[in-house]
């Protein structure tokens, strides 16, 4: 099996981002765990379904594709800081 089959990218699925073939798991999130400190068989608990090659496929094309994927993560944590402000400024609203 080449690691093509494992990760794709898909316009219209997860916003066109690399992700494991046939979910809709994008390549950054699996990163993501990794560069949190998750080993790959840590992360492979988080997935249901999922195989340790596609955790280590998915690893291994964001270490090869740094910029793409670190483009990616910047852009999750700030719409995630983005919501979280939101939400402090909805909860601080009187009712």
């Amino acid at each position: 099996m080449e690691i093509g089959q494992l990760i794709i990218k898909t316009p219209g699925t997860c916003g066109g981002r690399a992700r494991l073939a046939g979910r809709r798991i994008p390549v950054s999130s699996v990163y993501r765990w990794f560069l949190s400190g998750f080993g790959p068989e840590d992360i492979l608990k988080k997935y249901e379904g999922v195989t340790l090659a596609e955790i280590y496929a998915a690893i291994a094309y964001a270490l090869a594709n740094r910029e793409e994927i670190a483009s990616e993560v910047e852009q999750e944590d700030r719409l995630e800081s983005e919501a979280r402000e939101r939400a402090k400024r909805a909860a601080a609203v009187p009712a």
